[in-house]
């Protein structure tokens, strides 16, 4: 059976199997209706197991006890159970009607993790322990990027097979453009790479006969889509020699899902399938790629239909299919192909619809040969090359129009050919004549062209007698705008000049991309995205994809994408442009460095900050030699170098290229230029870091001073430096301040950027904590939980959406809510190991804050075994000297000392202090650092060494209060009580200083 039916019949096979035999009718009697042809199906199923039992498996050994996770009469899995001594389940991924799925961690020879996939208890039939075994065998024997590798493979004790693969995280290819919004060029390239790994299964002998979407999952390397294939389960082997029975097929039935079957293997019971079989499921997968639906609807249909309409419907064009859809639909599959319903439907018509059309063939001879026919037909495409593939009624007439006329074509095509020679030989003497003439005239038209379009259409707009309406509309309507805008003339000329360039289209792509790049400098990017996809697209079309102009004019898309939040986008076209910049312009071009510094930026943007680092290091050797160290280029490089290095800690690194770059910026580009204030902007923020709040509160007040004197109060520049001084404001403690001015700013972040913009909900999070900070936990609370659901958008695992989670727990632990930070805690503390790793900064930096939640109630042992963890992981993703190495450390001895451990605190804090007075002598850092060695000695009652530490330490942070971040105040306040308690325990006096109040 193929239809659901045969879905609805295997489910409920597998049911009654699980059930004793006295009870299987009764269940057939509660879930079929009577007359139900399932349940004959079924029935005559239950039959015919009972009697290849006694035939077939006598002696098999894994037959199991119904409702258990059994293999081979072992006891039930479990999460966190060693299968086969060297492999511990995490949790079951899924399950099937033969096998089951595992997610499971290799602990040797390497770890790693894996998924373990084994036949499932209850599973009697040999038939399916060698279809099981014939998909171990189909993997076992392929190597290629695009197909799910197998690691190993075993049988259990009790003989039942199993086969370790890689893990595969990915989603099924469609869901996967879909989300990501793939363009159509996007989307070929990645089913190219489809074809790319069906073909090698080909050459191995293998026909997959199931080839669907989520069999084809996509994952991301290195930030780039990777497509797996996974399933071989129903595969056919085309030889002989895979196993001793060869790869085994269901005699008599027809394997595979009816959607993405071809009709010879709808027809077939396996013997008469060839690779054909493939490309037809491979032309069904691309149809719905292209038009977002299949090519004929064959679900919930009786089989005698289904197979009627897959032998005689034919499927409409995809570029129809669109057409056909209502507005709604058409609009919204167009926009998960970043374009429109009209201009997609053209993109597809011709080329596109032909090659899809070819794949789907229903005369396998007429199809496609094989999926590295199909791929290279597609990449005909892409190339802009004639594509083999040619609608299929009009090359049959053809043909037997050619038959038919076979003698009167040859004459005239004879003829023809004559006059064609004898028209060439005078063409191409009259070409030679003309072509001087004709480039000299067509430079010139072009030099007018370009001219009239800039006095008539963009500058004459500045003058009053030539704006629309003045002329034609009199009355209030048509009173001119003496001080137009630049916003203004530059929608006007956008939309002056569709349709004037026709003949044109490189002048056209030209103008767009300045007017593209121009809306970009005013941060108006979906303006500019769209003007410089359509001079991409001209570009592409005239030029061809590796020409200079078409890849200046992807990476300035990419620039937009990165300045709209779109990372993963950005990290894409970037990558793009870059790889064949490098191989078409060489590594040195200006062209090439932009693409590399965009790239490394958006890496930095996405938290890879030692590879940022290592991209920016190499970009300022190569633009010191070419360009000179003052070029603002290199300038540029050497502030985004210097960002890396603020990012992992090098902070007095970073403030020393800021200052350099400041000093020659100010001299050579002035004070009020956009690089001048961006690293104005750096350098504050490096004051921050450091603890110069003064100093960065300056630099960061007279930045939004400027920026909203020359760029303008919504200008992104001007609303990132408000965030900036607003954050300022909140590690001060001054929270009313920071309120007020992200209060102004916010509904003008939200309208100029977005709502989902990573600068709006930075802005979001800063008012949030300044909230906070007053005890406004009631609005801090609503504003956070606002900014998290926004944030939910960049999905749950995104660096942003796990800041705010730490923030809002930090809210709830600051209102004694320990339960919920706890949970949030948690959350974000699981999603950070799975998906940045266990030594990932962020990771570190979360198990940090669950040390202090726990330090703060009290429960010091938690403490203590977060703190060690934060440590062992900073120790060696940072190395012993980072100052966040340091910070655990400190956290670590104040865990130590809350609970009595003076013995264990002490070396620990003597640890911290000898960095921290090498690298951090006057920081309240390393006064902090006194005062735990301190607290460790008088704790042991080594009153004598402990005073003047815990004394000198106390006065040092007392003196830098200032630098210090309110909420690390409380550092202060505990070596006060230390100091304190000392005097009273050694009965010393307190003359000689002052103990003040600490605050907090």
């Amino acid at each position: 059976m193929i239809t659901q039916q045969w879905a609805d019949v295997k489910d409920l096979l597998f049911e009654a199997l699980q059930l004793a035999p006295d009870q299987r009718a009764r269940f057939l009697d509660e879930a079929c209706c009577c007359g139900d042809v399932r349940r004959e199906e079924v029935e005559s199923l239950l039959m015919a197991d009972e009697r290849v039992r006694a035939s077939f498996l006598q002696g098999v050994p894994f037959c199991e006890e119904p409702g258990r996770d059994r293999i081979g009469g072992a006891r039930a899995l479990d999460a966190g159970q060693m299968f086969a001594e060297r492999f511990q389940l995490v949790r079951k991924l899924g399950e099937g009607g033969m096998g089951q799925v595992w997610l499971a961690e290799q602990t040797s020879p390497v770890r790693r993790q894996v998924a373990l996939k084994l036949i499932k208890g209850g599973i009697c039939d040999k038939a399916a322990v060698q279809r099981f075994q014939s998909e171990r065998q189909s993997l076992a024997i392929m190597d290629h990027p695009a197909i799910a590798r197998v690691f190993d493979f075993g049988s259990t004790l009790h003989g039942a097979p199993y086969f370790v693969m890689e893990y595969v995280t990915g989603v099924p290819i469609t869901a996967y453009c879909d989300h990501h919004r793939l363009t159509i060029g996007e989307r070929l390239e990645l089913f190219m790479q489809v074809c790319e790994g069906v073909q090698h299964a080909h050459q191995k002998a293998v026909i997959h006969r199931d080839l669907k979407p989520c069999n084809i999952l996509v994952t991301e390397v290195d930030g780039r889509p990777a497509p797996k294939i996974i399933d071989f389960g129903v595969a056919k082997a085309l030889t002989r020699n895979l196993t001793p029975e060869t790869m085994f097929t269901y005699a008599g039935m027809v394997v595979g899902t009816p959607e993405y079957m071809s009709p010879e293997q709808a027809n077939s019971p396996g013997e008469d399938i060839d690779t054909r079989a493939d490309v037809y499921s491979l032309g069904v997968i691309l149809y719905q790629l292209l038009a977002g639906a299949p090519p004929l609807e064959l679900r919930l249909v009786a089989f005698e239909e289904f197979l009627r309409r897959l032998r005689e419907d034919e499927p409409p064009k995809p570029s129809t299919s669109i057409r056909n859809e209502d507005a709604a639909t058409s609009k919204d599959l167009a926009g998960r192909r970043q374009t429109e319903p009209l201009a997609l439907a053209r993109q597809m018509r011709g080329d596109l619809d032909s090659i899809a059309l070819k794949a789907l063939e229903k005369d396998r001879s007429r199809r496609y040969s094989s999926p590295s026919d199909l791929a290279a037909d597609i990449g005909r495409y892409l190339r802009h090359e004639a594509v083999l593939a040619v609608a299929p009624s009009v090359v049959y007439r053809a043909s037997k129009f050619a038959r038919r006329h076979r003698g009167a074509l040859v004459t005239a095509c004879a003829f023809l050919l004559v006059l064609i020679l004898a028209a060439g030989i005078g063409i191409w003497q009259s070409v030679r004549a003309t072509r001087q003439r004709d480039r000299a005239d067509a430079e010139a038209a072009a030099a007018q062209a370009v001219n009239d379009f800039l006095q008539n259409d963009l500058l004459a707009q500045a003058s009053v007698a030539n704006q629309p309406g003045v002329a034609n509309q009199p009355g209030p309507a048509a009173k001119p705008d003496p001080h137009l805008e630049v916003r203004t003339a530059l929608d006007r000329a956008a939309v002056r000049i569709a349709g004037r360039f026709g003949r044109q289209p490189e002048l056209e792509a030209a103008i767009r991309g300045t007017i593209g790049q121009t809306y970009m400098d005013l941060g108006l990017y979906p303006e500019a995205r769209k003007q410089l996809e359509r001079a991409l697209n001209l570009y592409c079309r005239v030029l061809g994809a590796e020409d200079p102009k078409t890849l200046r004019t992807m990476a300035r898309l990419g620039r937009v994408a990165w300045l709209q939040g779109k990372y993963a986008e950005a990290d894409i076209v970037l990558g793009r442009a870059l790889e064949i910049q490098r191989k078409v312009l060489g590594s040195y071009q200006p062209d090439t460095l932009d693409s590399m510094l965009s790239l490394a930026t958006v890496a930095y943007l996405e938290g890879k900050y030692a590879g940022a680092e290592a991209h920016y290091s190499q970009i300022v050797e190569i633009r010191r030699s070419v360009l000179g160290p003052a070029h603002p280029d290199t300038l540029r490089a050497i502030g985004n170098l210097a960002m890396a290095c603020s990012a992992q800690g090098k902070s007095a690194q970073a403030e020393a290229f800021y200052g350099g770059i400041l000093e020659i910026q100010r001299r050579v580009q002035g004070p009020e230029h956009p690089d001048t204030l961006k690293t104005l902007s750096n350098l504050a923020k490096v004051y921050a870091d450091r603890g110069k709040y003064l100093q960065a509160e300056e630099l960061f007040s007279k930045t939004v001073e400027i920026e909203r004197r020359v760029l303008g109060s919504g200008h992104s520049n001007t609303l990132i430096a408000i965030i900036s001084l607003a954050e300022v404001y909140n590690q001060q403690g001054k929270y009313p301040q920071a309120e007020a001015l992200e209060g102004q700013s916010l509904e003008l972040q939200r309208q100029a950027l977005g709502l989902e913009h990573p600068y709006t909900l930075l802005g979001m999070n800063s008012l949030a904590t300044a909230y906070a900070g007053q005890g406004k936990y009631t609005q801090a609370e609503a504003l956070f939980r606002e900014t998290l659901k926004i944030q939910r958008v960049l999905g749950p695992a995104h660096p942003f959406t796990l800041g705010v989670m730490n923030n809002l727990a930090d809210a709830y632990a600051a209102q004694g809510k320990y339960a919920q930070a706890e949970i949030l805690f948690s959350q974000t503390l699981e999603t950070k190991r799975r998906v940045l790793g266990a030594e990932d900064t962020g990771t570190l930096y979360t198990l940090s804050d669950f040390a202090s939640m726990y330090q703060r109630q009290g429960k010091y042992a938690r403490a203590e075994t977060y703190a060690a963890q934060a440590l062992a992981g900073r120790r060696r993703a940072l190395g012993p000297d980072h100052p966040d190495t340091m910070d655990s450390a400190a956290d670590l001895a104040l865990a130590y000392l809350s609970q009595g451990k003076f013995a264990q605190s002490e070396p620990l804090a003597r640890e911290v202090l000898e960095i921290d007075r090498k690298k951090q002598l006057n920081d309240w850092r390393r006064f902090r650092a006194e005062t735990l060695l301190g607290a460790s000695l008088a704790g042991q009652k080594k009153y004598a060494q402990a005073e003047p530490l815990l004394r000198e330490g106390y006065q040092g942070m007392l003196a830098q209060r200032d630098r210090i971040a309110v909420a690390d105040r409380c550092h202060l306040h505990r070596a006060r009580e230390w100091l304190v308690r000392l005097h009273m325990a050694w009965g010393g006096s307190t003359s000689g200083f002052r103990l003040a109040p600490s605050g907090r």
